[in-house]
């Protein structure tokens, strides 16, 4: 699977997980708009009638309550489906809403299983509080600026996310988010019409707790010790026994790594020295603000890797929302183990480089 290449210094440290994206047709399906729900209470005037009509408002605002969240870090997860929200591309189309009625955001696709996402930094959302609505922030993709604001109405302890568009000057009527699952392909975040499935999501706190947490896979070993690289657009602090390391310098056959300390920059492709090799072993923390930018790192990081396919496998790459990096393997080394010792290595495997990854370009002859 890998041909040896480039070698690291005989001091050996410890790597995040390659985080392997589904390859998929990205067709954009169009659906009618949708509206908002609304009732209306009429009541007479006798007192029994007006405790009654009271004790219905008061049941209805607790049912149907505009949720507050306090700005952190959080995932969501249909309550319908099980599946999480990950965001695995920063396209959206709002002209789609002039030309469909609806938002393209299958950017924010679905996962199934808490393990498929627990080391993926595109499922951990960051909801910041404004006076128009939340803002939605993570893995290179942000609805700021994009004029998107989400309102959560709580439903029976799960969510109702939905927002309202405006494009061009037109004020379109709210739309709201869903879960939905294509003929081919991955699932993802639509805004149609069918309320009444996929359309319920629990707002779940990134905290240590189990099935909340966020935790890395050491996915290279080397002798007893587990290896990852990590790349992501927020900082985190990593747990007891992991360390974090840049690549300083580069020869022709050499590289040397840095101790940078337990707090990884954003927007830092890095090497991570795991505790273990599973994500419970190797629990961060992701953080708002933190760590100190690394001066010098010949790492280069990749947030995604997301091709746009038919379902006939035929490449798409005039599709706006194309976002995935070739893979050259005359140039390109990525983290890997031989002759028990830790290398950047060649894989002969790869079509794209993987979303959420660091990596090595060296000269051809490397």
């Amino acid at each position: 699977m890998y041909s040896r290449s480039l070698i690291t210094t005989a001091t050996v440290y410890q790597s995040v997980s390659l985080s392997n994206h589904p390859i998929i047709d990205k067709i954009f399906k169009a659906q009618p708009p949708i509206g908002l729900d609304f009732f209306q209470l009429v009541s007479n005037n006798t007192r029994n009638m007006k405790k009654l009509v009271s004790l219905i408002i008061t049941a209805l605002v607790a049912v149907s309550a505009s949720a507050q969240f306090a700005d952190g870090f959080y995932r969501l997860q249909c309550k319908e489906t099980g599946r999480y929200i990950a965001i695995h591309n920063n396209y959206v189309n709002k002209e789609s809403a002039k030309q469909t009625g609806q938002i393209d955001l299958q950017s924010l696709e679905t996962v199934s299983d808490f393990e498929n996402i627990v080391n993926d930094p595109g499922s951990v959302i960051y909801l910041k509080n404004t006076s128009k609505g939340y803002i939605i922030e993570g893995q290179g993709f942000t609805t700021e600026g994009r004029d998107l604001y989400l309102q959560f109405t709580e439903v029976n302890g799960a969510y109702r996310i939905f927002t309202e568009v405006t494009y061009q000057g037109v004020k379109y009527p709210p739309r709201y988010l869903r879960d939905y699952q294509p003929k081919y392909g991955s699932s993802y975040i639509t805004t149609d019409d069918l309320k009444s499935t996929n359309w319920h999501w629990y707002v779940v706190p990134v905290t240590d707790a189990a099935n909340q947490f966020m935790g890395l896979k050491g996915d290279v070993k080397v002798g007893n010790s587990y290896y990852t690289t990590f790349y992501a657009a927020f900082p985190i602090q990593l747990g007891s026994g992991m360390k974090a390391f840049a690549v300083n310098s580069l020869s022709d056959s050499n590289c040397t790594l840095q101790d940078i300390g337990n707090i990884v920059p954003k927007n830092t492709p890095l090497v991570i020295g795991c505790a273990g090799e599973d994500a419970a072993s190797n629990k961060v923390t992701p953080l708002a603000t933190g760590g100190t930018p690394v001066e010098v790192n010949k790492l280069i990081g990749e947030k995604f890797c997301y091709p746009v396919l038919t379902p006939t496998g035929d490449e798409r790459r005039d599709n706006p929302a194309w976002n995935a990096l070739d893979y050259d393997p005359l140039t390109m080394r990525n983290l890997g183990e031989a002759d028990g010792k830790l290398y950047f290595v060649t894989s002969s495997d790869l079509v794209y480089v993987p979303a959420n990854i660091a990596f090595l370009n060296v000269t051809e002859d490397a």
